[in-house]
């Protein structure tokens, strides 16, 4: 029984892989070609959504970086009239605002090293792909 479902899932690989094209009859290979083109699709919407939570978080880092650089611009500011403890307080406060700063920074990288991960799956030649589950190559 699972040796069956195995046999028939192989099958339907090599028809995705277009090993068994010459076999194929016209039926088929129209279900097929609609096939390949709802995975395509499908892939193309997993590119746009990338890109449009990449530029989300573009937009957030450069607010966040207009923000941190207002707070020490007043932080400066309130230095001059500030006692020693009060100076401690703030330098704690900056550190923190600092420590998020950079995380967002690092998140920007990440996205950033995912673009990258993202052009290169989608330049490669879609005959090279090992599998007919194009979420699986985009993940």
């Amino acid at each position: 029984m699972l040796s069956k479902e195995i046999e028939e899932k192989t099958h339907a690989l090599r028809k995705i892989r277009g090993e068994e094209l010459p076999g194929m009859d016209i039926e088929e290979l129209q279900r097929l070609e609609k096939e390949l083109e709802v995975g395509l699709s499908r892939g193309e919407r997993f590119l746009e959504e990338i890109t449009a939570l990449q530029q989300k978080v573009m937009f957030q880092t450069l607010n966040l970086c207009g923000t941190f650089h207002k707070i020490i611009i007043m932080s400066a500011r309130h230095f001059r009239n500030r006692s020693g403890a009060q100076l401690m307080e703030e330098n704690q406060r900056l550190k923190q605002m600092e420590n998020l700063f950079s995380t967002q920074t690092h998140v920007l990288e990440q996205v950033q090293s995912s673009e990258s991960i993202t052009n290169i799956c989608s330049s490669s030649d879609p005959q090279d792909n090992d599998s007919s589950n194009i979420s699986l190559k985009l993940g």
